[in-house]
């Protein structure tokens, strides 16, 4: 059981680091006075709860470059352009 969490986490970790971190400084370049840019612990903290419920089906999202690509531009479009 220790070796799933250590796993969990370590994927959790690294959906931040692959997936949340460019799509928060493409962010950042576009919209400086974005609410997720101004209030970044806040939006770090709500995903990385998030990654941590949808760690299973995003993993293709993390073994994937294109699928990578794919989830920064939906992300970043979703948050500069909301409806």
């Amino acid at each position: 059981m220790e070796y799933f969490f250590a796993f969990y986490i370590a994927g959790v970790l690294f959906a931040m680091y692959k997936l949340y971190m460019p799509c928060f400084w493409v962010i950042k370049d576009t919209d400086p006075r974005n609410p997720v840019v101004l209030h970044n612990w806040i939006a770090f903290c709500v995903m990385l709860i998030g990654f941590s419920i949808i760690l299973i089906p995003l993993t293709p999202a993390l073994l994937s470059d294109k699928l990578g690509q794919r989830f920064c531009v939906s992300f970043c479009d979703a948050v500069l352009n909301p409806k």
